[in-house]
């Protein structure tokens, strides 16, 4: 089973669903954490990947996609997987992984802190286009993906999608 972290504000949003008890699998691409963040007085969802910060932005959210928010991370990382240039083999295989989805409450700071960096990207981007309507979500998720983070997986310093193309030349065919 793969977990989504989310943080205690976006299970109230949620109507807090069950939790499932952690259980450390660091196989695959494995886990998520999920933030529900404001962006030009909008709800937004943030994805960011436990071994290696690839985020994406859902913008736009309302209860009906908190209510099948497993549809709604699923189809998103579809399409930000395919905008990066992933065949749908790739995708089709990190899809299998996440069949089985359980939640649990954020458990690494260093995470939530990096996804406080990422919301603050966001939200720079977000005002210099003067709007979030004014953007394109997947080229902006893509931009994040690009940008220098620091202090995971043993590296000092390193791109996201660079880390995750690295996570998947590990994984079995």
């Amino acid at each position: 089973m793969r977990i989504i972290h989310c943080t205690q504000k976006l299970l109230k949003e949620m109507e807090n669903p069950p939790l499932v008890d952690i259980h450390a699998d660091t196989e695959g691409v494995g886990n998520w954490y999920a933030n529900i963040i404001r962006i030009d007085r909008k709800k937004c969802l943030l994805f960011t990947n436990e071994k290696t910060l690839y985020s994406f932005l859902i913008p736009n959210v309302r209860k009906a996609n908190l209510r099948n928010i497993v549809d709604e991370f699923l189809v998103n990382l579809s399409f930000n997987l395919q905008a990066e240039g992933f065949g749908l083999d790739v995708v089709s295989k990190i899809m299998q992984e996440y069949q089985d989805i359980g939640f649990a409450k954020t458990a690494s700071k260093k995470i939530l802190g990096s996804m406080n960096q990422i919301a603050f990207e966001w939200e720079v981007r977000v005002q210099m286009k003067e709007g979030l309507e004014n953007i394109r979500v997947l080229e902006i998720n893509k931009e994040m993906n690009k940008t220098l983070r620091s202090n995971q997986m043993g590296k000092e310093y390193f791109y996201p999608i660079e880390a995750l193309r690295e996570v998947l030349s590990m994984v079995p065919q």
